[in-house]
């Protein structure tokens, strides 16, 4: 089985103030492609695999099995992991850094943005909102005065002090990449130098005015940098089967 997410079917794409958007459509056969990349990504695999090495190599009484301690996987997780995997297939986007490391007590959450990594060069930072029991277009999570798409993507956009903290946030957990030495140099040279993600993930028909409120409210910091895409899975409860089919595979971790 292929450990790249499915690239789906696009079902619209157009530029819009200097944004990119897009709509992608899946199928349920895509989903079951998909479930053991994104349980990878939602339970941090390698990392584990990585710990559990250390520990047995600490071991002198031999081979012991080691159960690991899994985080509580919601449908907002699976979303996020979802995205994370389309962004790092089909963006060429790289996020060496999983959430689940920063969890001190595995049933909890983490503030700031979802995602934190780099992109042709560049620090690359983005929002995931999951929607699954809303189905007007827009969906309210991207107007939300607090929390909403909207007001998270500005905030990156136009917030250097709150950039400044993700890539601080970065530098102390993956400083000795070459990545992050080379996004570092053009984000100093031009702090405009950075790509913004906002993906919705949902499981409705695709409707491009999904994007109507962004496409009224947000403004770029630069030109071509900003990206937002909708992923749909299928309709009738696609997250939630995901969702189940993740839970599988991390039970197999």
């Amino acid at each position: 089985m292929s450990d790249i997410l499915p690239a789906g079917k696009v079902i619209y794409k157009e530029t819009h103030n200097g944004m990119s958007i897009q709509g992608i459509s899946y199928s349920e056969g895509d989903l079951n492609q998909s479930a053991q990349i994104v349980a990878d990504i939602c339970f941090d695999t390698h990392g584990q695999e990585d710990f559990n090495n250390y520990m047995l190599s600490l071991s002198d009484t031999g081979f012991r099995p080691i159960n690991a301690i899994l985080p509580k996987v919601r449908d907002w997780q699976v979303g996020e992991g979802f995205a994370e995997a389309y962004l790092t297939a089909h963006y060429s986007c790289y996020f060496p850094w999983s959430n689940n490391r920063d969890l001190k007590n595995p049933n909890s959450s983490l503030t700031g943005a979802d995602m934190v990594g780099f992109h042709q060069g560049q620090f690359a930072f983005g929002e995931v909102k999951t929607v699954t029991k809303q189905k007007k277009s827009p969906p309210d999570v991207t107007s939300k005065k607090d929390d909403g798409l909207n007001t998270q993507l500005k905030k990156l956009c136009h917030d250097h002090d709150i950039r400044w903290v993700l890539v601080q946030y970065l530098y102390h957990r993956v400083k000795g990449i070459t990545e992050y030495q080379e996004a570092c140099i053009a984000y100093l040279k031009d702090n405009k130098k950075f790509y913004i993600f906002g993906v919705l993930v949902r499981d409705i028909k695709p409707k491009i005015n999904d994007w109507d409120y962004l496409k009224k409210h947000l403004e770029v910091h630069s030109q071509n940098r900003v990206s937002l895409i909708a992923l749909y899975l299928p309709k009738n409860d696609g997250i939630h089967k995901l969702h189940t089919c993740v839970l599988s595979k991390g039970a197999k971790s």
